[in-house]
C-alpha cells in the first residue's frame, strides 16, 4: 500500500472517530456564538486607499449567520480532529489551515449538525470521498481537481462567507473605531478570541488576529453586477481579508482585500463560517451556553495527516 493510500485510509478513521464523538453540548455552544445579519444593499469597497478596492458598489446580501469569533483551535480540532496552528492555545484561533483545510471543516460541521453540506467535489458531499488535502507543494493537476470545488448556496450547511457578507458584517456596525491585533499590538502572536473588545454587532477579530479565508476567488470588482459572490476562476486565488496580527494597521480595515493560492498554510491565516439564517435550527440558537472550550474526544490522531 502507498504512504498516501496510508494516509488517507488514517485520516478516514479519524473524521469517523470524531463524527461520533461531536456532543450537544459542542454543538449548542458553537451555535450561541452565531449572530444573525438582516439582508440589504449596501455600499462596498473604498475609493481612497487600494485599487482593487475601487469602485465603491453596491451589492446585495441575504440574511445570514456569521460566527462572531474566528474559528478556535479547540472548534477545529473538535470537528477535524486536528490541529496544525503555530501559536497554540484552544482558545486563540485556528491558523495553518489553507482554503481546502475550511472547506472540509465546513462540511463536517454541516454533517455534525445533520445540515446539507454546501460543498461538493465532484458532485459528492461527503470529504471522507474527497482524499487527501492538496498541500502548496503538490501537483497542480491534483490542485485543479480540489479548485472545482461547487458551493450550493442554497444548502442548509456552513459555508465560508463571501467576501461581501464579510465586508457587510465588518461594515454593519458603522462609524465605530475598532481594535484590532496587528503588528503594532499583538506582541507577535495570535490572541485569544474575545480578548480584545467586540463592535456593537458582537463580533469579534473582524479586524486583525489572523487574515480570513472568505468564499470567493480574487478579481476586480464589476460594479455592473448586483452581485454577492465571485465564483469564476480567473486569478488561481482565494480571498482572505482582516489582516492579522504580522500586518501593518493599514490592511486591518473592513475594506481591503489580499488573497492567496487556495492549498496556501500560514501562520496568520484562519476564518470563520456563516450560514444561512433561512436554515438555523432553532434548538441550538435557543442555547444559552458561552462556553468556546468542550472536551475534546480521546481519539487517537497521528501526524501522518499534516
Amino acid at each position: 500500500m502507498s504512504v498516501r493510500k496510508i494516509i488517507l485510509s488514517s485520516i478516514i478513521l479519524m473524521y469517523t472517530a470524531f463524527a461520533f464523538a461531536i456532543d450537544e453540548v459542542f454543538l449548542n455552544g458553537f451555535s450561541s456564538r452565531l449572530i444573525k445579519l438582516d439582508g440589504a444593499v449596501f455600499s462596498m469597497g473604498s475609493d481612497s486607499f487600494e485599487k482593487n478596492e475601487a469602485p465603491v458598489h453596491d451589492v446585495a446580501v441575504n440574511s445570514f449567520y456569521m460566527l462572531s469569533t474566528e474559528v478556535t483551535q479547540n472548534d477545529y480540532e473538535s470537528i477535524v480532529g486536528l490541529n496544525y496552528s503555530h501559536n497554540k492555545n484552544p482558545l486563540k484561533p485556528v491558523e495553518e489551515v489553507s482554503w481546502y483545510d475550511a472547506v472540509v471543516f465546513c462540511n463536517l460541521l454541516s454533517a455534525a449538525y445533520g445540515y446539507e453540506p454546501c460543498y461538493s467535489l465532484m458532485g459528492k458531499t461527503d470529504v471522507l470521498e474527497w482524499g487527501v488535502v492538496p498541500r502548496v507543494n503538490d501537483s497542480e493537476e491534483m490542485k485543479a481537481v480540489w479548485n472545482s470545488i461547487e458551493c450550493n448556496f442554497s444548502a442548509g450547511g456552513f459555508r465560508l462567507p463571501t467576501e461581501a457578507e464579510w465586508e457587510y458584517a465588518a461594515k454593519s456596525a458603522s462609524g465605530e473605531e475598532k481594535d484590532s491585533w496587528n503588528l503594532s499590538s499583538s506582541d507577535g502572536s495570535t490572541r485569544t478570541v474575545r480578548s480584545g473588545s467586540s463592535d456593537s454587532k458582537g463580533f469579534y477579530d473582524l479586524a486583525g488576529n489572523v487574515w480570513e479565508w472568505c468564499q470567493d476567488w480574487y478579481g476586480w470588482y464589476d460594479s455592473s453586477v448586483l452581485c454577492n459572490e465571485n465564483d469564476k476562476d480567473s486569478s488561481g486565488r482565494r480571498i482572505r481579508r482582516g489582516g492579522s496580527y504580522l500586518s501593518d494597521a493599514s490592511f486591518c480595515r473592513a475594506e481591503n482585500r489580499a488573497s492567496s493560492e487556495p492549498s496556501l498554510r500560514g501562520v496568520d491565516l484562519g476564518f470563520r463560517v456563516v450560514k444561512s439564517a433561512a436554515d438555523v435550527t432553532e434548538d441550538y440558537l435557543d442555547s444559552e451556553s458561552e462556553d468556546i472550550v468542550t472536551e475534546s474526544s480521546d481519539a487517537v490522531v497521528t501526524d501522518a495527516a499534516k
